[in-house]
């Protein structure tokens, strides 16, 4: 696992610097909070400090060492602008502007842009003199631009000028650097990173300094095998890292002690160890980074094997167990996976505190419906299986690599429409139903709420296929991203109305396009959605000129429009108008302030958008597109949580033209997500482009369904699908299967 650096953010952002304070005073107070690692007062006190610096150094001092602090925060935006800002001043003490310049090059080290960082440390070397610590940190910052071939000398180097360094506790914290790197260079560094830790040990009598060198010698003996020494020396880590109450540290080395003690088949144990590593997790977990530089889930990426680890533990000994002991254990497992789905929804909403669980989980639903929930594992698949109180485990022998190279080669089939997609459907059934089914018939099942795990997300369930049937013809299927993250609540069908928003011909939205969305629909084929697929930073960075150049042509702006037609949106529309009471606005009525003014006009229980949805990696790269402009998830957000709505909030957000990103499992979050955002009872939208025409069929099929007395938004779906399945040339899964069902599903 990567360092998830020190993410101590501590929660006291209501707390401020005494009244009358002066610069000095904030700016002292705020590098002895930094000192301390107490990373949110000291933004507090440095933020006090910056705001009373009057000077040219005193506003050097204060944006440098608060660039430091976001740096240390991992907040790499805020901790960059500010470095650089103290970097321009171009004043005070050199070894002040050398800190500045060497932090600024190791933040941009970490984004992985060596050809930057080179010379900045440079720069800073040449303002240090003879300074031995800071000689000495920046050398290390530098060593790790090097090619790997080279480091080993420079580093035996840096060891030998580290004796002249009189603080012991300095030279520790260098001398674990200095052996972190040693041993990233594989064995030719091992003997190097072993002296560094056991010198660094021995040397300082910081507790937290302690824990780390002795967590790093602990790592090199896991990895060698010798796993008792590595044991013993992980427990005297965890004894000295719980004196500094070090979440971040006792996160990663109770996760070790879980795995040393798993090596060694003491289960219970492990399971402690890892149940404490997680509670380590939570203490800090709002203080972890949304995502990481490069784009990645902070989670999924980063701490989805501690939990997975507990997961796995639960589930072998939940498989020993029978009655109320393996029910309990089969419940504490899934309670852990769901800890992973809701800091996902976290990481693509953009704030740990955007997601908030309810109090009835799922499982509190109708005797007729059963909650799927699949737990991809390395070496095999677990499906458990819950209806009312009860709970079953299904083992089957698939790992996790097999499984998602089924499922990623069923989305792409199903999004091309270039292969038959019955084998690969029937091979995920066989894996994900068919172990299930036999309980299913038994207890009467009519509707499944299917609670996918990472990749899985990317194939709508109603296309398995048991040889004969897809699933959507023996079942209602909804889905849903968690257990407690919907309270599944019947449709409120008495004075029901919707606003119905359609746009078929693009206006001036064409103009206001995010530049990742025109980037990828040029030279695409025109569908529904279009077919947005995520570009990385620097073909986006090298297009953006050119586009804004394009966009001002009117034959490029022509061209644009024509792509994004939607000619079927007025006939869906008109559909719409005969099945429910309603309000329709569409092309050149359909624009972003009519949207929002007829949306306020009256408690509208279902919204109805027939018009480009695009959901990203992310909540700020998704969208929905009006004549005039788009309007993003935070809008609608703001509109639908409005208290016109806050007494009788939407029931159903109908998206009949959105998608999602190809081949990034985060994206179909989106639709969930936006339920979530806007406080949405149910969101209905596609997984991919679907055709006018079946679109349109589909749409009215589906609102004439829900129409029907007791009718259920998930039983009205199915009814719409078997439609169009049977309809002469759209059988293909591409037509009726991309439509999901996500939040309650009554």
């Amino acid at each position: 696992m990567k360092s998830i650096g020190k993410w101590l953010v501590v929660g006291s952002l209501c707390i401020g610097t005494a009244h009358g304070a002066t610069f000095e005073e904030s700016y002292q107070q705020g590098k002895v909070r930094l000192e301390q690692e107490q990373y949110g007062l000291a933004v507090i006190e440095l933020n006090e400090a910056q705001q009373l610096a009057l000077t040219p150094e005193e506003k050097a001092k204060s944006a440098g060492i608060l660039g430091l602090t976001y740096y240390r925060m991992q907040r790499w935006e805020p901790a960059t602008k500010l470095l650089r800002e103290a970097i321009s001043f171009n004043v005070g003490e050199n070894a002040d502007r050398a800190r500045w310049l060497g932090t600024l090059a190791d933040l941009e080290a970490d984004k992985g842009l060596l050809e930057i960082a080179r010379p900045l440390y440079k720069q800073a070397l040449s303002l240090v003199g003879t300074n031995p610590e800071l000689v000495a940190g920046l050398k290390l910052g530098e060593i790790e631009t090097l090619p790997l071939d080279e480091k080993l000398p420079e580093l035996n180097q840096v060891k030998e000028n580290l004796e002249s360094i009189e603080n012991t506790e300095t030279r520790a914290r260098l001398l674990i650097n200095l052996g972190t790197q040693a041993h990233k260079i594989g064995k030719e560094g091992l003997e190097l990173a072993f002296a560094c830790f056991e010198q660094a040990n021995k040397l300082t009598a910081n507790s937290r300094l302690k824990a780390e060198a002795l967590g790093q010698l602990s790592q090199l003996y896991e990895e060698q095998n010798r796993f008792s020494e590595a044991l013993k020396l992980n427990t005297q880590a965890i004894a000295e890292a719980k004196k500094v109450d070090a979440h971040d540290l006792l996160l990663e080395l109770e996760w070790r002690q879980g795995r040393l003690n798993r090596s060694s088949q003491k289960l219970p144990e492990a399971t402690l160890a890892y149940q404490n590593a997680i509670e380590h997790i939570e203490a800090i977990r709002q203080d972890i980074p949304v995502e990481y530089h490069n784009g990645r889930s902070s989670f999924r990426e980063i701490l989805e094997p501690v939990y997975l680890g507990l997961a796995d533990l639960l589930l072998m000994q939940a498989s020993q167990k029978s009655g109320a002991e393996k029910n309990l254990l089969l419940r504490q497992a899934r309670e852990t996976v769901e800890l992973i789905k809701q800091s996902e929804l976290e990481d693509f909403l953009g704030g740990r505190c955007s997601v908030h669980t309810s109090k009835n989980s799922l499982d509190a639903v109708e005797a007729s419906t059963a909650i799927i929930y699949p737990i991809l594992l390395p070496e095999r698949l677990e499906i458990l299986v819950s209806s009312g109180s009860e709970i079953r485990q299904y083992t089957q022998p698939i790992d996790a690599a097999t499984l998602q190279e089924l499922t990623k080669h069923l989305a792409h089939s199903l999004r091309t429409s270039k292969y038959d997609v019955k084998k690969t459907a029937n091979q995920l059934y066989q894996s994900l139903i068919a172990p299930v089914e036999p309980w299913l018939q038994q207890q009467h099942i009519k509707t499944l709420v299917m609670v996918p795990d990472g990749v899985l997300r990317l194939i709508p369930p109603a296309v398995l296929y048991d040889g004969e049937h897809y699933l959507i013809e023996k079942y209602a299927v909804a889905t849903s991203p968690g257990l407690t993250l919907f309270e599944p609540a019947p449709l409120q069908k008495r004075g029901i109305k919707a606003l119905l928003a359609g746009m078929s011909e693009p206006g001036s939205v064409v103009e206001h396009l995010p530049t990742a969305f025109l980037q990828s629909i040029t030279g695409t084929s025109s569908s529904r959605g279009g077919n947005p697929s995520d570009m990385s930073e620097t073909a986006v960075k090298s297009r953006k000129l050119e586009l804004e150049r394009m966009i001002k042509e009117p034959v490029f702006r022509q061209q644009l429009k024509e792509k994004l037609s939607l000619p079927g949106v007025g006939e869906e529309i008109k559909s719409l108008q005969k099945e429910i009471p309603n309000t329709a606005i569409t092309n050149e009525g359909f624009t972003v302030e009519a949207f929002k003014k007829q949306a306020m006009q009256e408690p509208y229980s279902v919204v109805h958008i027939a018009s480009h949805g695009v959901f990203g990696k992310t909540a700020d790269s998704s969208f929905v597109m009006a004549y005039d402009g788009v309007i993003n998830m935070d809008e609608l957000e703001q509109l639908l949580k409005s208290d016109k709505f806050a007494k009788q909030p939407v029931e159903l957000l109908t998206l009949s033209a959105c998608q999602t990103a190809e081949g990034d499992d985060r994206a179909p979050l989106g639709l969930s997500g936006v339920a979530l955002k806007a406080k949405v009872r149910s969101v209905l939208g596609t997984l991919w482009p679907v055709s006018d025409e079946a679109a349109s069929l589909l749409m009215a099929e589906f609102y004439k369904a829900l129409a029907q007395p007791n009718a259920s938004k998930v039983e009205a779906l199915r009814q719409a699908q078997i439609f169009i399945l049977k309809q002469k040339g759209l059988e293909n899964p591409v037509y009726w299967s991309p439509f999901i069902l996500a939040g309650s599903w009554l």
